[in-house]
């Protein structure tokens, strides 16, 4: 029997078991998530950080989740909500934004039923695989027809869905409330890429974690929505694929088949928006190469990336990571690229400003610098740095979590991570 990509993506959440999975994919889901806690703790100094706090940890709502950096407990949609914002606001989360939402989800409502650790490790990673999975079918980049091609932004729109599985998942509901929970995170669905660069764009995040706890407890108490809100005639599928183009291929789950989560992970070197990411290795490595001081420096030629990167100064610091020649600027004064050269004091620098003004933009797949005394240097872009190892990973997330505790902490929750599966109670995670 054929089944429908609701159906199919019911299924896999409700399915899935940690032994179904790959080594590879089980270690890349643990990695996604420590590195994805690494970029919330770097958050909670960013403005959107303690904006997002606040409001989640208003007085009287119940204790149920944990909201990342802080030590009191609050609702689990307000814990989804804060978690996936604070995940996504300082643009050092993965590539594909999707373990923002798939964390913060998981975690709030695991933490709320005080699931086991392996239990959260398999809603994280069923929110990443679907999620994954239903950007696959609107993206359609290749045709320029898809949802993001015509200005949404994807995590928003299938975060709540993939979060709302996940959930529904941690609920123990069944694949007809499950389907319905599916169902009525379909109108949480939203989000627009004019976003990046302000602090709206973590608001996707956010939003998308809230929409799949709220999704899952209304499916639970009978709440219904149209089943075929997925892939009906006027469903979701149909509303942001391309016109009678719909991509169903990656909805289609082969048994004991391959994970989307089996291919190496898109986890961040930088803390920018990651079109711009070979532009600064390039010019990194010419600057270091050839001796390259930023007073030397006459001007500069890259291709700015502005279908992502157009912001065009870097006012504060949600716009510094989505602002072409401020982090050009910034590397080559700098000799580097971490959150403090994309904080709010650092946007003020003087000589990156100045050096800022001789950054021009030069469509193509070579960067160059030009020298006052005349020679000019030029390298090849080459593909995006990942990291992909769990020496790496580790090391970024200490550096991030540095933001909000003292190293012993910040090991201790790496070893807690390492071993996920064997905690009985998840609430022990961010605990200690």
């Amino acid at each position: 029997m054929t089944l429908d990509p609701a159906e199919e993506l019911v299924a896999f959440a409700l399915g899935f078991k940690l032994e179904r999975a790959s080594p590879a994919a089980v270690a890349n889901a643990r990695r996604l998530l420590l590195d994805t806690l690494g970029a919330a703790f770097a958050a909670t100094r960013h403005p959107v950080g303690a904006i997002v706090a606040r409001q989640a940890l208003r007085p009287g709502l119940p204790p149920e989740a944990s909201v990342i950096g802080a030590a009191a407990r609050t609702g689990a949609p307000e814990a989804a909500f804060a978690n996936g914002a604070l995940a996504n606001a300082a643009d050092f989360d993965e590539g594909t934004h999707l373990a923002t939402f798939a964390l913060a989800a998981s975690l709030a409502m695991a933490e709320r039923a005080h699931a086991s650790g392996a239990a959260l490790l398999e809603a994280f990673m069923v929110a990443m695989e679907t999620g994954l999975r239903l950007k696959e079918a609107i993206d359609l980049r290749a045709s320029g027809e898809g949802a993001a091609a015509r200005g949404f932004w994807t995590p928003g729109l299938v975060g709540p869905l993939a979060s709302a599985l996940a959930c529904a998942r941690l609920l123990g509901l069944d694949a007809v409330r499950t389907r319905m929970a599916l169902a009525t995170a379909t109108c949480f669905s939203g989000g627009l890429r004019l976003h990046l660069g302000t602090m709206a764009k973590a608001l996707h995040s956010g939003n998308a974690a809230r929409a799949g706890v709220e999704a899952a407890l209304l499916a639970r108490e009978g709440f219904t929505a149209d089943p075929e809100a997925l892939n009906g005639p006027h469903g979701f599928l149909a509303a942001f694929c391309a016109p009678d183009a719909p991509d169903l291929t990656p909805l289609r789950f082969v048994p004991d088949g391959p994970l989307l989560l089996d291919a190496p992970t898109r986890i961040k070197t930088y803390p920018v928006c990651t079109p711009i990411a070979p532009a600064l290795d390039a010019l990194l490595a010419l600057a270091r190469g050839h001796g390259i001081a930023a007073g030397d420096i006459a001007g500069v030629e890259a291709d700015f990336q502005r279908g992502s990167l157009f912001r065009e100064r870097p006012t504060d610091s949600d716009a510094a990571p989505f602002c072409a020649p401020y982090l050009i600027a910034a590397i080559l004064t700098h000799g580097r690229l971490t959150l403090e050269e994309t904080s709010a004091p650092a946007i003020h620098d003087r000589d990156v400003l100045a050096l800022m003004e001789r950054v021009t933009h030069t469509a193509g797949r070579t960067v160059a610098i030009a020298l006052r005394d005349g020679r000019r240097f030029e390298a090849p872009l080459g593909k995006v740095r990942r990291l992909d190892t769990d020496s790496q990973v580790q090391a970024k997330f200490m550096d991030c979590a540095a933001h909000a505790m003292d190293a012993g902490a910040a090991a201790q929750l790496i070893g807690r991570v390492a071993t996920i599966e064997t905690l009985p109670d998840c609430t022990a995670l961010l605990a200690g």
